[in-house]
C-alpha cells in the first residue's frame, strides 16, 4: 500500500465553520500527525483503523463509526478483527470483541462494485481510547473536488504483487482526489459511478492496494478528521493514470443512520472550496485500461457471511 485522521462532537449539538451537526464523539487523535506518503503510522495515529481477518491473517480494513459498530466494505467479509497496529508481533494496547451482525448494502452490485460498504454491529460497546476511537462520517451534502487532499490507511500490499514486510505496521499515505468524470475516462467510460469517489496521484506511486479494501479514506476540516470513502477498487496498484476507487460515504447517511438507530455516527459535512476543475474535463480517445486486476482480487468471501447470527472475532488495533 502506498498510503493517514481529529475532533468530532460529545453528545450533543456542535458548531465549525458555521456547519451545525448532531452526532456523538468521533474523529480525535492525539497525534499530531504530519508524515506523508508511504509510511508506518505512528501508534494512536488513526484510532478507528480496523483489520478484517480470515483464519488469523489480514484481508481487509475498516473503521470504528460508534462503540458498536464498524464500516467497511461490502466485498470483504470473512472472520474479522479490528484495530491493530502491526499485523505481526505485540499489540498491548488492542481490545478483542465478537460481532454480533454483519449488514451488507441491499444493492451492492458485485460486477460494478458500485455500493460497496457494509456494516458491522459489535456484541458488546467498545470503550475509547487513545488508540481505539471513531472516525466522524461525511454527510449527505459534501463535495470533494478535484485536488482535495486526503489519507489512505492498511496493512495491503506495499507495491502490486509485494506483500508488507514485517513487522506489517500500518501504512499511511496522502493523495488527492481526483474528479468523477477524470477518474470515469481512465478507468473506463460508465465504470464510476456517483457513489463513488476517486482519488490518486496520477503520476503513479501512491495508491491503495491489495488488503487495503474496506479501510478508509479521510479528510481533515479544521480539527475534524472525517470518512470520505471506502476503498473499493481499481486496476492494480498506483500505476499512473489509474487513479483508486473508494465508496462516497456521503451518498449513504440516511442508510447508514436507518441501519444504526441509537447513538448514531457523527456526520460531519465538507465543502471543498473554489471552482471544480473536473466539470470542465473532456474525455480523452484511447481506454487506458488493459488489465483486469482489482483490489478485491481474491477477497471476495462476503457469500457465507450473511448468516449474521455468526460470530466473528475482532481486535480494536492499536494504532
Amino acid at each position: 500500500m502506498a498510503l493517514s485522521g481529529m475532533l468530532c462532537c460529545a453528545g450533543g449539538l456542535l458548531f465549525i465553520s458555521n456547519i451545525l451537526y448532531f452526532m456523538s464523539v468521533c474523529g480525535i487523535t492525539p497525534v499530531n500527525n504530519k508524515i506523508v506518503g508511504g509510511q508506518d503510522t505512528p501508534a494512536g495515529s488513526w484510532p478507528w483503523q480496523a483489520s478484517l481477518q480470515e483464519s488469523g491473517s489480514h484481508v481487509c480494513g475498516g473503521s470504528l463509526v460508534n462503540k458498536e459498530w464498524v464500516m467497511s466494505a461490502a466485498h470483504c467479509f470473512s472472520s474479522i478483527i479490528l484495530g491493530r497496529q502491526n499485523q505481526q508481533g505485540s499489540n498491548p494496547n488492542e481490545v478483542s470483541t465478537t460481532v454480533d451482525e454483519i449488514v451488507l448494502h441491499p444493492a451492492y452490485d458485485g460486477s460494478t462494485h458500485d455500493n460497496d460498504i457494509a456494516l458491522l454491529r459489535l456484541s458488546s460497546p467498545v470503550n475509547f481510547t487513545d488508540y481505539i476511537f471513531p472516525i466522524c462520517l461525511a454527510a449527505s451534502d459534501s463535495v470533494f473536488h478535484k485536488g482535495t487532499e486526503s489519507w489512505v490507511t492498511g496493512w495491503g500490499n506495499a507495491n502490486e504483487g509485494d506483500p508488507l514486510p514485517p513487522p506489517q505496521t500500518l501504512q499511511e499515505v496522502e493523495v488527492p482526489v481526483v474528479g468523477n468524470t477524470q477518474c470515469d475516462c481512465l478507468n473506463g467510460v460508465g465504470s464510476i459511478t456517483d457513489n463513488m469517489l476517486c482519488a490518486g496521484a496520477l503520476e503513479g506511486g501512491k495508491d491503495s492496494c491489495q488488503g487495503d479494501s474496506g479501510g478508509p479514506m479521510v479528510v481533515k476540516h479544521n480539527s475534524v478528521w472525517v470518512q470520505s470513502g471506502v476503498v473499493s477498487w481499481g486496476y492494480g496498484c498506483a500505476r499512473p493514470n489509474l487513479p483508486g476507487v473508494y465508496t462516497r460515504v456521503s451518498s449513504y447517511q440516511s442508510w447508514i443512520n436507518s441501519q444504526i438507530s441509537t447513538d448514531q455516527p457523527g456526520f460531519v459535512e465538507f465543502t471543498s472550496s473554489g471552482v471544480d476543475a473536473d466539470s470542465s474535463y473532456i474525455c480523452p480517445t484511447v481506454d487506458p485500461t488493459d488489465t483486469d486486476s482489482i483490489f478485491d482480487n481474491g477477497q471476495g468471501l462476503f457469500g457465507s457471511l450473511y448468516m449474521l447470527s455468526a460470530l466473528f472475532i475482532l481486535v480494536f488495533l492499536t494504532i
